[in-house]
Protein backbone atom coordinates (compact mmCIF):
# COMPACT_ATOMS: atom_id res chain seq x y z
CA UNK A 1 0.00 0.00 0.00
CA UNK A 2 2.90 2.37 0.61
CA UNK A 3 4.10 3.97 -2.61
CA UNK A 4 7.44 5.84 -2.31
CA UNK A 5 9.28 7.44 -5.23
CA UNK A 6 12.53 9.41 -5.34
CA UNK A 7 13.12 12.35 -7.70
CA UNK A 8 16.36 14.24 -8.38
CA UNK A 9 16.35 17.75 -9.86
CA UNK A 10 18.21 20.31 -7.75
CA UNK A 11 17.59 18.41 -4.53
CA UNK A 12 16.43 15.00 -3.37
CA UNK A 13 12.70 14.58 -2.77
CA UNK A 14 10.41 11.77 -1.74
CA UNK A 15 6.76 11.10 -2.51
CA UNK A 16 4.95 8.60 -0.28
CA UNK A 17 1.30 7.56 -0.53
CA UNK A 18 -1.15 4.99 0.79
CA UNK A 19 -4.26 4.06 -1.18
CA UNK A 20 -7.18 1.63 -1.06
CA UNK A 21 -9.97 0.54 -3.41
CA UNK A 22 -13.44 -0.94 -2.87
CA UNK A 23 -15.92 -2.47 -5.32
CA UNK A 24 -19.48 -1.32 -4.69
CA UNK A 25 -20.91 -3.52 -7.45
CA UNK A 26 -19.80 -5.36 -10.58
CA UNK A 27 -19.51 -2.03 -12.39
CA UNK A 28 -18.91 0.66 -9.74
CA UNK A 29 -15.81 1.07 -7.58
CA UNK A 30 -14.32 3.79 -5.39
CA UNK A 31 -10.77 4.39 -4.26
CA UNK A 32 -8.85 6.95 -2.27
CA UNK A 33 -5.31 7.97 -1.39
CA UNK A 34 -3.40 10.02 1.17
CA UNK A 35 0.02 11.32 0.11
CA UNK A 36 2.78 13.74 0.96
CA UNK A 37 5.84 15.03 -0.86
CA UNK A 38 8.99 16.32 0.84
CA UNK A 39 11.89 18.52 -0.26
CA UNK A 40 14.75 20.55 1.27
CA UNK A 41 16.83 17.41 1.63
CA UNK A 42 13.83 15.46 2.98
CA UNK A 43 13.54 17.91 5.91
CA UNK A 44 10.31 19.67 4.88
CA UNK A 45 6.95 18.61 3.48
CA UNK A 46 6.33 20.43 0.20
CA UNK A 47 2.73 19.28 -0.15
CA UNK A 48 0.23 16.78 1.17
CA UNK A 49 -3.16 15.86 -0.19
CA UNK A 50 -6.04 13.43 -0.20
CA UNK A 51 -7.73 12.08 -3.31
CA UNK A 52 -11.06 10.32 -3.87
CA UNK A 53 -12.25 8.73 -7.12
CA UNK A 54 -15.28 6.84 -8.39
CA UNK A 55 -15.11 4.59 -11.44
CA UNK A 56 -17.74 2.98 -13.63
CA UNK A 57 -17.00 0.01 -15.88
CA UNK A 58 -18.74 0.77 -19.17
CA UNK A 59 -17.68 -2.57 -20.70
CA UNK A 60 -14.86 -5.08 -20.47
CA UNK A 61 -12.64 -2.61 -22.37
CA UNK A 62 -13.83 0.86 -21.30
CA UNK A 63 -14.28 2.58 -17.95
CA UNK A 64 -14.88 6.14 -16.80
CA UNK A 65 -13.55 7.85 -13.67
CA UNK A 66 -14.27 11.14 -11.87
CA UNK A 67 -12.33 12.40 -8.88
CA UNK A 68 -11.16 15.24 -6.68
CA UNK A 69 -7.83 16.00 -4.96
CA UNK A 70 -7.45 18.51 -2.14
CA UNK A 71 -4.48 19.56 -0.03
CA UNK A 72 -1.83 22.17 0.75
CA UNK A 73 1.54 23.02 -0.77
CA UNK A 74 4.61 24.85 0.49
CA UNK A 75 6.01 27.30 -2.08
CA UNK A 76 9.61 28.29 -1.32
CA UNK A 77 10.34 30.14 -4.59
CA UNK A 78 9.26 33.41 -6.16
CA UNK A 79 8.00 36.55 -4.54
CA UNK A 80 5.02 34.97 -2.76
CA UNK A 81 6.01 32.14 -0.44
CA UNK A 82 4.21 30.12 2.23
CA UNK A 83 1.55 27.43 2.62
CA UNK A 84 -1.26 27.55 0.08
CA UNK A 85 -4.37 25.52 -0.66
CA UNK A 86 -4.82 23.65 -3.90
CA UNK A 87 -7.43 21.31 -5.35
CA UNK A 88 -7.98 19.34 -8.53
CA UNK A 89 -11.06 18.07 -10.32
CA UNK A 90 -10.64 15.49 -13.07
CA UNK A 91 -12.57 13.14 -15.34
CA UNK A 92 -11.04 10.42 -17.48
CA UNK A 93 -11.85 7.64 -19.93
CA UNK A 94 -9.80 4.43 -19.88
CA UNK A 95 -9.44 1.74 -22.52
CA UNK A 96 -7.60 -1.59 -22.53
CA UNK A 97 -7.08 -4.20 -25.24
CA UNK A 98 -4.81 -7.14 -26.04
CA UNK A 99 -3.33 -8.74 -29.13
CA UNK A 100 -1.32 -11.93 -28.84
CA UNK A 101 1.42 -11.22 -26.29
CA UNK A 102 0.78 -7.47 -26.15
CA UNK A 103 -1.43 -5.63 -23.66
CA UNK A 104 -2.48 -2.07 -24.50
CA UNK A 105 -3.80 0.62 -22.15
CA UNK A 106 -4.92 4.17 -22.91
CA UNK A 107 -6.21 7.00 -20.78
CA UNK A 108 -7.63 10.41 -21.71
CA UNK A 109 -8.05 12.83 -18.81
CA UNK A 110 -9.28 16.39 -18.35
CA UNK A 111 -8.14 18.06 -15.15
CA UNK A 112 -8.57 21.47 -13.57
CA UNK A 113 -5.97 22.57 -10.99
CA UNK A 114 -6.60 25.55 -8.71
CA UNK A 115 -4.11 27.18 -6.33
CA UNK A 116 -5.17 29.77 -3.79
CA UNK A 117 -2.36 32.15 -2.84
CA UNK A 118 -2.94 35.90 -2.88
CA UNK A 119 -5.78 35.34 -5.30
CA UNK A 120 -6.74 32.24 -7.26
CA UNK A 121 -4.86 30.67 -10.19
CA UNK A 122 -6.46 27.96 -12.30
CA UNK A 123 -4.83 25.72 -14.93
CA UNK A 124 -6.59 23.24 -17.20
CA UNK A 125 -4.85 20.29 -18.85
CA UNK A 126 -5.79 17.54 -21.24
CA UNK A 127 -3.65 14.44 -20.60
CA UNK A 128 -3.24 11.43 -22.86
CA UNK A 129 -1.38 8.32 -21.72
CA UNK A 130 -0.64 5.20 -23.76
CA UNK A 131 1.09 2.06 -22.50
CA UNK A 132 2.05 -1.33 -23.90
CA UNK A 133 3.08 -4.45 -21.97
CA UNK A 134 4.84 -7.43 -23.51
CA UNK A 135 3.94 -10.80 -22.00
CA UNK A 136 6.95 -13.10 -22.15
CA UNK A 137 6.20 -16.83 -21.81
CA UNK A 138 7.66 -18.40 -18.65
CA UNK A 139 8.93 -15.02 -17.46
CA UNK A 140 7.51 -13.09 -14.50
CA UNK A 141 9.09 -9.66 -15.06
CA UNK A 142 7.08 -8.58 -18.11
CA UNK A 143 8.25 -5.13 -19.30
CA UNK A 144 5.82 -2.24 -19.76
CA UNK A 145 6.55 1.14 -21.35
CA UNK A 146 4.33 4.20 -21.39
CA UNK A 147 4.33 7.84 -22.38
CA UNK A 148 1.98 10.59 -21.24
CA UNK A 149 1.43 14.00 -22.84
CA UNK A 150 0.15 17.07 -20.94
CA UNK A 151 -1.64 19.58 -23.15
CA UNK A 152 -2.36 22.95 -21.50
CA UNK A 153 -5.72 24.36 -22.51
CA UNK A 154 -5.67 28.05 -23.40
CA UNK A 155 -1.87 28.11 -23.60
CA UNK A 156 0.29 29.67 -26.33
CA UNK A 157 2.92 26.96 -26.01
CA UNK A 158 4.62 26.41 -29.38
CA UNK A 159 5.07 22.66 -28.91
CA UNK A 160 1.52 22.17 -27.69
CA UNK A 161 2.68 20.22 -24.61
CA UNK A 162 4.16 21.62 -21.39
CA UNK A 163 5.03 18.22 -19.92
CA UNK A 164 5.80 14.68 -21.06
CA UNK A 165 6.22 11.68 -18.78
CA UNK A 166 8.03 8.50 -19.82
CA UNK A 167 7.95 5.30 -17.76
CA UNK A 168 9.50 1.84 -17.85
CA UNK A 169 8.19 -0.68 -15.34
CA UNK A 170 7.78 -4.34 -14.48
CA UNK A 171 5.37 -6.15 -12.16
CA UNK A 172 6.46 -8.94 -9.85
CA UNK A 173 4.67 -11.18 -7.37
CA UNK A 174 5.68 -10.84 -3.72
CA UNK A 175 3.88 -12.86 -1.03
CA UNK A 176 0.92 -13.27 -3.35
CA UNK A 177 0.59 -9.54 -4.07
CA UNK A 178 1.78 -7.24 -6.85
CA UNK A 179 5.13 -5.43 -6.57
CA UNK A 180 5.87 -2.84 -9.26
CA UNK A 181 9.31 -1.36 -9.95
CA UNK A 182 9.33 1.67 -12.25
CA UNK A 183 11.65 4.31 -13.66
CA UNK A 184 10.18 7.68 -14.71
CA UNK A 185 11.44 10.66 -16.64
CA UNK A 186 9.33 13.80 -16.20
CA UNK A 187 10.12 16.44 -18.83
CA UNK A 188 8.69 19.89 -18.08
CA UNK A 189 8.73 22.36 -20.97
CA UNK A 190 7.23 25.65 -19.70
CA UNK A 191 6.65 28.41 -22.23
CA UNK A 192 9.81 30.40 -23.03
CA UNK A 193 11.81 28.35 -20.49
CA UNK A 194 14.42 25.62 -20.91
CA UNK A 195 13.16 22.07 -20.41
CA UNK A 196 13.61 20.50 -16.95
CA UNK A 197 14.09 16.74 -16.63
CA UNK A 198 13.31 14.95 -13.36
CA UNK A 199 14.36 11.32 -12.87
CA UNK A 200 12.34 9.14 -10.52
CA UNK A 201 12.59 5.61 -9.21
CA UNK A 202 9.27 4.22 -7.98
CA UNK A 203 8.34 1.24 -5.83
CA UNK A 204 4.65 0.26 -5.64
CA UNK A 205 3.13 -2.55 -3.59
CA UNK A 206 -0.55 -3.53 -3.89
CA UNK A 207 -1.86 -5.48 -0.93
CA UNK A 208 -5.13 -7.37 -1.38
CA UNK A 209 -7.10 -8.39 1.70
Amino acid sequence: MAKPAFAQNKELAIWTATSSSFELSDRIYVDGALAFRSNAGLNAISRYFGEARMGYKLSSSFSGVVGVRYGTLLDRSGGIQGNFTFYRFFAELKHKASWRQLRFKQRLRFQEDTEKKQGTRTENHLRYKTAVEFKIPNWKADPQVSVEFFKPLGSNSISGFDRMRYKLQTDLSLAGNALTIAYFIDRDTPLNTAAINSHMLGLFYDLDF
